[in-house]
Formats: C-alpha cells, structure tokens, sequence
C-alpha cells in the first residue's frame, strides 16, 4: 500500500508539500497537480479515520434539513459538500422533518458522533441541544434564519428586499388588489416577506387589506387552499405573490384546474427549471443557492481549517427577480 512518502518521492516534492495539500492548504497550481497526479498513479487513499484521530477531528460536517426532499436545502447541501471536501471533510445529512423533538435528536447524534461542525436550515429560535453544540465549542452555520440567542455564523437572502422590490413590480405594472399567501407570523422568513409585501403597498398608498392575506405551512396543499379561499372570496383579487415554492404548486394547480378563465398575475418565491415550462410565464424571485452554499462552506473551513474564533458574520446573499 503507497504511504504519504511514496507519493512524495513520485511527485518529487517534499513530504510537508503532500501533508499541506492532504490538509486542504494552499499550494501553487503546479505543485498541487504533481501530488495528485502521484497520488493516482499510487493509488493512493488518505486514512481519513486515522488522520482525524491524530488531529483529534472526526472529519465529518453534520448537517440538519426540514426535509431531504426539498430541492432548495438540497441544492445548497450539495454546495456545501462540493466546497468543504476539498478540505478532507465529510457531510452527514440528518431529516428532522420540521418536527421539534426530532430535531433536538439528530442534533443530539451527530454531536454523538463527535461532529466538527453543524449546519442547520430554518431554526430560528435556539433549542437546549443547540445550546449544548454551543457549550462544545462546535461552530454552527445557520442558513435562511439567524437562531435567536445562539451566536454563530449566518447565511441569509434579502428576504424584505427582494420581496418589496417584487412587489413593487406588481404596482408598477398596474396591479393594486394583491393576495399574499404567506407562513407563520413566528417564522422569521414569513415575517421577512410579508414585511417587503406590506411596506411596497404603503409606499405606494395602497390599503393593507387583511383579507386578501392567507397564511399557510410552505405545503402544496396549504397553497391550494389559501388560493382557493382568497380568489373564491374576494374576485377583485387581480394578483397574488406566494411566499414559498410549493406554495406557489398549490397555488398553480388551483388556478389551472378551477380559475382558468381568469387572470391572476403571479409572483412567487424561489426559481426553479419547472417555472420555466409555465404559459403564460410567471414573475419568480431567485434565491442564489450556489452562492448560498459556498458561502457557508467558506464560513465553516474558516473555523474548521484555519482557526478563526469568534467574530461572528451575518451574510446576505442578493436575490433576483425574474419577470
């Protein structure tokens, strides 16, 4: 079996230059393609579990999603892994399936499994696991949501802006009477966007009228029964800005199958490949999940690789609006 020194002697560098480039450091171009190229000529596969327990890290990242189905968490995970891996680290995905008491256990398992870091999607309100990931001394990403009482790095959209810009959209294009079909009031991103919503009708003197606002549970089925419920119910509705991608599928689907003969502008929250087949085409705010994902993967190394303390970051990354 090839040793880190084998793959120095064919590499014709020193055996520092093959522990930094294992290590993720730095190297000039040049150098770091010898290695690799050495390295597959040997065959060579670095001892993860070994090299963790020398530098006491299990070489693992774990990460909490809402839910593994969900295209956007997933796309940014998979950023995330592509940026970090280059570094040596593994990802461990957990499911809390926006459940509480699960939540709290797959926070408990990976800190079980002596996790170098945790990422967690949507939290914003701290938890006593969370706490104890605190306690630990394990940097935490949090994305979409700051968590409210537990100082860690924060990667976010600018959910009002973009949400008000969008709107104003609307206004500009002669629409007045707009639904919202937004989230929870205690959810941090339904607060975000509906802010955006009602600050872009204030600025143009238009009434906040609380009947045309639904506020569903980011489900499809939630979308159709708040689209439902605000276009059965209030006719004079001329368009409607969802707050969330699958609302916005429940919101689509009522208005194919029971409102077709009547138009009703659309903006929706996150742009996916599916809005692309929609006639006519729908106006959509994109949330950059590549930039999204490198972000906290650079956040993270930084603690992990390069051992920044403290100095927390709250970083907003720009949305954009599609018409």
């Amino acid at each position: 079996m090839a040793t880190v020194k084998d793959v120095a002697l064919r590499a014709g560098v020193s055996l520092g230059s093959v522990s930094n480039y294992l290590n993720g450091k730095r190297l000039k171009p040049k150098t770091a393609s010898r290695i690799k190229k050495a390295m597959d000529e040997l065959d060579y596969h670095q001892n993860i579990i070994a090299s963790g327990l020398k530098k006491n890290k299990s070489m693992s990242i774990g990460i909490v999603v809402n839910s593994l189905t969900d295209f956007f968490s997933m796309s940014i995970v998979s950023e995330i892994e592509n940026y970090v891996e280059n570094y040596g680290y593994s990802i461990i995905i957990c499911d809390c399936r926006e459940d509480k008491q699960r939540f709290e256990e797959k926070i408990e398992f990976l800190l079980n499994r002596s996790i170098d870091a945790i990422v967690v999607f949507h939290q914003d309100e701290s938890s006593p696991m969370l706490e104890k990931v605190v306690e630990q001394a394990v940097p935490i990403v949090a994305i979409d949501a700051p968590i409210h009482g537990i100082q860690s790095d924060v990667v976010l959209v600018n959910n009002y802006e973009s949400s008000r810009e969008g709107v104003v959209d609307l206004i500009n294009r002669g629409y007045q009477k707009i639904g919202i079909i937004s989230g929870q009031p205690r959810n941090y991103i339904s607060r975000e966007r509906q802010g955006g919503y009602e600050d872009a009708l204030r600025e143009h003197d238009l009434p906040i009228n609380q009947q045309y606002i639904w506020q569903g549970n980011y489900t499809i089925q939630s979308g159709v029964e708040g689209t439902t419920r605000l276009l059965t119910k209030h006719p004079e509705i001329e368009a409607l800005f969802v707050i969330n991608y699958y609302m916005s599928l429940g919101a689509l689907k009522v208005l194919r199958q029971n409102f077709s003969k009547r138009h009703v502008e659309m903006l929706v929250f996150d742009h996916f490949f599916v809005n692309d087949i929609f006639y006519p085409s729908i106006s959509s705010i994109e949330q950059p999940v590549a930039t999204i994902g490198k972000t906290a993967g650079r956040l993270l190394i930084e603690r992990l690789v390069k051992g920044k303390e403290g100095n927390y970051e709250t970083i907003y990354c720009k949305n954009s609006l599609r018409t």
